[in-house]
Formats: C-alpha cells, structure tokens, sequence
C-alpha cells in the first residue's frame, strides 16, 4: 500500500486551517459560497459544485464503509469528466490516494497501474469496467449505476470526513510507459496548491470558465480542474476546447489538431488565453498559434511523463517571433529548480548537453517504481529530455534524453 512509509501523518483536527488547504477542502469552499453555480458543462449536461459536493461526500462515506484506509490508493478510470470529478473528490475526501488513468486504457496496462500503485479499488464506468476483469483490483463501483447511487444515499454521511491533509500525498500520477517499466509521481495537496498559486500570481484568475478539449483524466484537465476549482469557474469540457475570450487548457500533443480544426472555420473563436501542458512547445507550433490567434497570448508549460504540474514555463506573446531559438528554451517555474545532468548525475555547466532533471516543492515528493535521486530540497526528477542550459540562464530542451544518461541514479 502506498500509505506505508511515505509520510507521518497530519490529520486536519491537528491544524484548525489544514482542511481548507487541500485539493477537496479547496472545493468545498466553492461550494458552499455557490452551491448552485455549474463547475462543469459536458455536452447538454451541466453539474453544480453543491450537487458534485453532495454526490462525492456519500461516494467518499462508501468508500470507507469498503474499508479504503487513510492513503489507499484508488484508480479513477472514467468515461466523463462528471464522473471523474465526483470519482476524484470522493477519495480526497476518504483520504485516498487518486491513481488517475487514460480512458482508452487496456487490460495489460490495467494489471501493470494495479501492480505499482497497490490499488485494489477502482471507480469507473461499465465500459471502463472491462479493462479491470483481470487487471488486479478485486473491487469496483461503476459510477453509471443508477442502484449504486440508490445504496449509498440510503447511508448518513460519515462524520469522519473530510480525512485528507495537506502535506499526505492527494495523487499518484502514471508516468508515460518506457521500456523500463511503469512508474508514477506522488504529489501531496500542498505542491498542487501552490503550483496553482504561482500559475494564477503569473497569468490571473482562471475566470468564468476554463475549456479542455481531452479526456476526462489526462494532464490538461488535471491541470486545468484544481486552477478552475480554486476561482470558483466552471470547467467547460467540449471538443476542440476554443471558446471566444475565455481560457482554453490543451496539451501540447492535442494543440496541433486543435490548430488544424481552428484553420478550416471560417470565423475562429478567439480565446482568452491558451495553456499548453505537458511536452515542450515546439517552435513551429508556437509559430502556427502566432499565425491563427495573433492577439491570443500562449503559455506552454513543460510538465514531462504526464506529470501534470510544471516544472519550466515559456510564455510567448503577440509579436513575438516564436522561431527565434533553435529548440524550445524554457524557464524554471515558480518554486522549481531546473538543472542540466550527465550519466553520472553531476550537475554540468552552461552549454553541457545532458538530461534536463528538477527538483522543488511544487513538484513530485516521490517516485514509485523507478527510483529518482535524492538530494536536498526534495527529490531529482529525470524528465527524459535533452537540453543544455543558456548563458542567460534558461534551459533549451533539444531533444529526447540522452542514450547515456540513465533514468534513475
């Protein structure tokens, strides 16, 4: 179980301010100024943060009655964002562990999440179900049962809730397979408050609304969820993710399409904003945004392995020629410290190529399956991208990871 060993407690009774510092005490702050204001819009299909409150509350009371114990991880594999934002506040607030997972994700992928995480309990959909028959968790709740809901609405609340705190690991976040195996990052409730924060000091307030364009648990909707959630905005998940003068969340992978989708409509909305999550921002990419939305400022933020939160940040605004580097060159975010390091983990100098690797409190506390290095200021990250770093202090990421710097130390 991932609750063994990882940090010495700290329940909220201890500290009278402690649940309005995590992730699901964030939300339930929204909820009671604006129970009635839609945190989510899907399609026809609206739901309020008052109604995902209640619902996530009697999920979460279920999910103790199952005996999940304090830092139990638990898979959230979903077919909706609904259904993933109830799922994941739901186990925040029994004080799980979210271990959230692809859509698309196969059986053998299924078995080898169970495996490293140590999860036995999966919330998920009927179609989602199936990748689990064999997968290794022994328990499920399919959140598309209407008797389900009939069961655990029979029950009173547990008075034990909510039983997260903020320095207890709120996800463990599923690194990109590699041919080493599968491994995943542990992020607890304070890095993610604080990653949020810093984004929100450099760009504003999410706003009204936040759009995302990917499946319901993919980086960008984590990303974008807890930045909405913390503003009170709704989080308006619909294909293509562009929306006229609000705030679109995409990863970087996805933004080509988007861009392509954006080209063929003869009057394109024009978004607030654009935020990049994930792999580098390459050049060419940033240039066709400049072409498309050239008034629409776009920050990439490199968040490597589906990490999720960001370790550099490049920003490029209108008239900027995104072009001008040979690759993208990307600043440390707030609270990270970026560096440059060769196949024996020394750090190198300006100019070395090696592994871009980072360390921080808005970062990962640990890695579960690949070891990362320790050090002083929390633990080393690999990203698996090349760079070196700049005279003037940035980092230019060049490419994949070096063929001699290994993964881990």
């Amino acid at each position: 179980m991932l609750s063994a060993g990882l940090r010495d407690p700290v329940r909220p009774h201890d500290r009278p301010d402690a649940a309005a510092r995590t992730l699901d005490g964030l939300f339930t702050r929204a909820a009671r100024r604006h129970p009635l204001a839609p945190v989510l819009r899907e399609g026809r299909h609206v739901l309020s943060y008052g109604r995902a409150e209640l619902l996530s509350a009697r999920l979460a009371t279920a999910l103790l009655r199952a005996e999940v114990q304090l830092g139990d991880p638990v898979v959230v594999h979903c077919e909706d964002h609904r259904q993933a934002v109830v799922a994941q506040l739901a186990v925040l607030k029994a004080g799980g562990v979210c271990v959230p997972v692809p859509r698309d994700l196969d059986a053998g992928q299924a078995r080898r999440t169970a495996a490293v995480s140590g999860a036995d309990t999966v919330l998920c959909g009927r179609a989602t179900q199936r990748a689990w028959d064999h997968g290794g968790c022994r328990r499920s709740f399919l959140l598309d049962d209407p008797e389900l809901w009939k069961r655990i609405a029979a029950r009173p609340l547990d008075r034990a809730l909510p039983r997260s705190a903020p320095t207890e690991p709120a996800y463990l976040l599923p690194a990109e397979e590699d041919p080493e195996g599968t491994s995943g990052h542990l992020v607890d409730h304070r890095a993610w408050h604080l990653a949020m924060a810093a984004r929100t000091a450099q760009i504003g307030p999410a706003g009204r609304t936040v759009t995302v364009a990917e499946h319901p648990t993919g980086p960008a909707t984590l990303s974008a969820m807890w930045w909405a959630f913390a503003s009170g905005s709704t989080l308006h998940a619909r294909p293509g993710g562009l929306v006229a003068g609000v705030v679109a969340v995409c990863e970087t992978g996805e933004y080509a399409r988007v861009l392509d989708a954006l080209a063929a409509e003869p009057r394109p909305p024009r978004p607030r904003t654009v935020l990049l999550v994930g792999a580098p921002c390459p050049p060419e990419l940033a240039a066709r945004h400049a072409e498309l939305l050239p008034a629409t400022p776009l920050r990439a933020e490199f968040a490597p392995g589906r990490s999720v939160l960001p370790w550099a940040v490049s920003t490029y605004a209108a008239g900027q020629d995104p072009t001008a580097g040979a690759g993208p060159v990307v600043g440390a975010a707030p609270g990270v410290r970026l560096s440059v390091r060769g196949a024996l983990g020394e750090n190198l100098r300006t100019g070395q190529p090696g592994e871009v690797c980072a360390r921080g409190r808005t970062l990962p506390f640990d890695v579960i399956g690949h070891r990362a290095g320790p050090g002083r200021g929390g633990v080393l990250l690999r990203s698996g991208f090349a760079g070196r770093r700049n005279p003037d202090g940035g980092v230019e990421l060049t490419g994949p990871r070096p063929a001699q710097a290994p993964r881990t130390r």
